[in-house]
């Protein structure tokens, strides 16, 4: 989009800013010609036509930077979506005051080339008045075709970030789907049901329902965009169990959370996501046990972990993070947070009440 804004800049400078300065020198011929000016025309013929024309051109060039310069400048202190009465009323004066002061250095740049220190005060008013009313309104319009420029190409973002954010959604509800067939966890997790099953038949029990309890909760959820976090915290409880007969006492999930705050909403699979990744992207052993840390804070949910990551992790599908912050930009306006520090890795989600 800024290649864009900046293509059509250059088109105004070239093609736009030479077509309003040979306007406004028409219109300005017409409606300050008088008989005084007879023998300035006479005295320097075609000269003093160019001159003007060039005059005229320059004057919509220079006209055409300020406006550029003054909307740029203002967007950062002053922007049209916050602010939308004081920015035009800002801009319009500015552009009006320069452009008048432009409009002057123009007429004096005549008195200086073409020696007209005879001309009066009355000459100098025909000019100066009618040429600094159209130069104005001409200044006003450039700023109209600069602002209204401007809004074309944030609602075309706009409708590319919907678009982005529809894509997104969907990849979201593929990747939803793909986890209940996710090679390295059904791998993993049928390993250990293996060695269970000749180890302890009853755990390999306990353990074949956590594991359906999970794949029941991808599957009753997968058209689902937010969740309860009570059903989330649900699932997670069989999702570490799972975990756990893997790693054993080397990883640990501490869970506090509020009486309010698991009636709250959350994207689906979210927390499980975070525990994933804090699992596949840490070192888990006896000499560097895993903590993982799910507590609430006012209307956030924080998942929290030691910062010990692997030097070499597993392949990734690259959603994980991204893939939450999308899909809470098509919930609501809150956002994630994430926060590294060289001892600790949090994030936080927003809980959503969407009573």
């Amino acid at each position: 989009m800024k290649e864009d804004s900046y293509s059509l800049r250059i088109w105004m400078r070239y093609f736009g800013s030479p077509l309003f300065g040979f306007f406004l020198y028409m219109i300005s011929f017409f409606l300050v010609s008088d008989e005084s000016f007879d023998e300035y025309y006479k005295n320097y013929g075609a000269w003093a036509y160019l001159y003007d024309i060039l005059i005229a051109i320059a004057w919509s060039a220079i006209n055409l930077e300020i406006s550029f310069i003054i909307s740029d400048w203002l967007e950062k202190i002053l922007p049209w979506a916050t602010r939308p009465f004081s920015r035009f009323i800002t801009q319009s004066s500015l552009q009006l005051v320069l452009t008048v002061l432009v409009v002057f250095g123009c007429l004096t740049s005549y008195i200086y080339v073409f020696h007209l220190a005879q001309w009066t005060d009355h000459d100098l008013t025909i000019i100066f008045v009618p040429t600094a009313i159209i130069a104005g309104l001409v200044s006003l319009l450039v700023m109209g075709v600069n602002v209204g420029v401007l809004f074309f190409q944030r609602w075309q973002t706009s409708q590319l970030e919907t678009e982005r954010l529809k894509q997104a959604n969907l990849e979201s509800q593929i990747q939803i789907l793909t986890q209940q067939l996710d090679p390295h966890f059904l791998f993993n997790n049928f390993n250990t049901l293996s060695s269970l099953i000749e180890e302890n038949p009853t755990k390999a029990n306990q353990f074949l329902w956590k594991l359906s309890d999970v794949y029941r909760y991808v599957l009753s959820n997968r058209e689902q965009r937010v969740v309860p976090l009570k059903e989330e915290l649900q699932m997670i409880d069989a999702y570490v169990h799972l975990l756990r007969e893997r790693f054993g006492e080397h990883l640990t999930v501490h869970t506090t959370i509020s009486s309010t705050a698991k009636d709250l909403f959350i994207p689906v699979l979210a927390l499980q996501n975070l525990v994933e990744n804090a699992v596949k992207h840490n070192i888990i052993n006896a000499q560097h046990p895993l903590t993982i840390s799910i507590y609430t804070d006012h209307d956030w949910l924080i998942v929290e972990n030691p910062f010990q990551p692997k030097l070499h992790t597993e392949q990734s599908s690259k959603l994980g993070l991204k893939n939450i912050q999308d899909r809470y930009k098509l919930l609501s306006k809150k956002t994630i947070s994430i926060e590294q520090t060289p001892d600790v890795f949090r994030v936080r989600l927003p809980l959503l009440n969407l009573t």
